[in-house]
């Protein structure tokens, strides 16, 4: 069982403050124009304290939470001691909060927030510890920014901190094998699918497959910004021809002669598998995970740049950043954010982005240039196909986002798998996800 230690009161500087400023005195997207007498930095309660990270990302072991956040919280804040708290089907936030032992903080996705945060009422504005504590949000990326604030509804219940990474990965082994140059930055998804043609070639009796793509994060990660739901009507419209463009889009990867699709390469646990095990995949996009080098050993990879629409030059996916959220039930606030704007600094982020560990949400040109550079498994990879130029847009953000996006899944299975035409998939589509809004509403 987890415990909490005893707090009391303390004086203290917030010394990562200046750590990561840019100069700009703490003003920029908090709205704060400090006075002289303002600019004494407020001071933080250094008494014992424990802080329980609930792991909403749903990917971290206890072992790689304390190499990549505990070990470096201790080693900046000797007073306090993190406490990882696993996420399992079997261990809900719910059932923490009845055990008596609720979270202080959840890292997750801008994917997972309904899941693991909004559904629980976890969620607490953190914007007065920003003005309190003067961080400076024109330090991370603005789109992710403002996804926040609309997730918030004006305020920010979290700091967008790591980023999750949209390349390319892909197999050069399959490429050299049929003689067919590698995939190159900057490529237009018609581009893709020509490359994607070329090797999806059976030889001997292997069957090979040129590209495939987590789907449901792509729609999450749209260019073109479509709203998965209206937030004033709080129903969803898949009508817009370019859901319809990005639908059609990906099923024609699957009409290859030899694709032989299936609900389970339609998956993003399928694709995995065939990428990094069997090898068979010549090019994957998970859209959200970065790849481990266990994973990818002992095979020949790069990766290359987001594709992009004709229409969208230059527009690479949304952000979809993982954030470090302060809980209601969190009686340790100030610790805790001092804890989490660390994490969302360059101080710290710095030898974790160079270990290749994650790349970034901040805007730093250091952070977003040394990815990789201190492990060999990056060694004269493309890393910055790691994250676009530019980002795309948020879209609009409700809590029924998810099954919109579910259904959009459904309406690709449709199509691939049915042979349904991909407006009719669509018109159907929207028609289930509404009636789902509608009972979820009625709960």
């Amino acid at each position: 069982m987890i415990k909490k230690s005893a707090i009391a009161l303390l004086s203290g500087t917030l010394l990562l403050m200046a750590a990561c400023s840019n100069g700009s005195g703490g003003q920029g997207q908090t709205g704060n124009s400090a006075k002289p007498e303002d600019k004494k930095e407020a001071a933080v309660n250094k008494e014992p304290v424990e802080l329980v990270f609930y792991d909403g990302v749903s990917d971290y072991t206890e072992e790689r939470f304390m190499k990549e956040i505990g070990e470096p919280i201790k080693k900046k804040f000797p007073h306090v001691t993190p406490k990882f708290s696993p996420f399992t089907k079997l261990t809900q936030v719910q059932d923490l909060i009845s055990a008596g032992q609720a979270p202080d903080i959840i890292f997750a996705s801008s994917g997972l927030f309904n899941d693991v945060v909004n559904k629980y009422n976890m969620q607490t504005d953190i914007m007065p510890l920003i003005q309190k504590y003067k961080y400076d949000l024109n330090k991370i990326d603005p789109v992710s920014v403002d996804m926040m604030k609309e997730i918030s509804k004006g305020g920010m219940y979290a700091l967008p901190t790591l980023m999750s990474p949209s390349p390319i990965y892909y197999n050069k082994d399959i490429f050299d094998k049929f003689g067919v140059p590698y995939p190159k930055d900057d490529m237009k998804w018609d581009d893709l699918y020509e490359l994607a043609k070329k090797v999806t070639r059976k030889d001997g009796n292997q069957q090979y497959y040129g590209f495939m793509v987590s789907f449901q994060h792509l729609m999450v990660r749209n260019q073109f910004s479509l709203n998965l739901v209206d937030p004033a009507t709080e129903t969803t419209s898949f009508a817009d021809e370019k859901w319809n463009k990005m639908t059609a889009n990906i099923s024609r990867f699957y009409e290859l002669d030899g694709v032989e699709p299936n609900a389970q390469k339609l998956g993003a646990a399928q694709q995995r598998v065939m990428f990094t095990k069997e090898k068979t995949l010549a090019m994957w996009m998970p859209v959200s995970t970065l790849l481990t080098g266990q994973e990818l050993e002992g095979m020949n990879w790069d990766m290359a740049q987001f594709p992009e629409f004709k229409e969208l030059p230059g527009v690479g996916p949304q952000p979809y950043p993982i954030s470090f959220y302060i809980t209601t039930t969190n009686k340790h606030k100030d610790q805790s954010f001092e804890v989490i704007a660390y994490l969302a600094s360059e101080e710290y982020q710095l030898p974790m982005v160079k270990q290749g560990q994650f790349p970034t949400a901040l805007t730093s040109p250091a952070l977003r240039s040394s990815f990789g550079q201190d492990t060999a498994m990056y060694k004269g990879k493309n890393v910055k196909a790691m994250l676009p130029a530019k980002y795309a847009k948020a879209s609009a953000f409700t809590k029924f986002n998810n099954l919109s996006r579910n259904q959009l899944q459904a309406a690709l299975e449709a199509n691939v798998l049915q042979k349904k035409d991909m407006n009719t998939a669509l018109r159907e589509a929207a028609e289930r996800a509404n009636a789902a809004i509608k009972a979820e509403k009625a709960k």
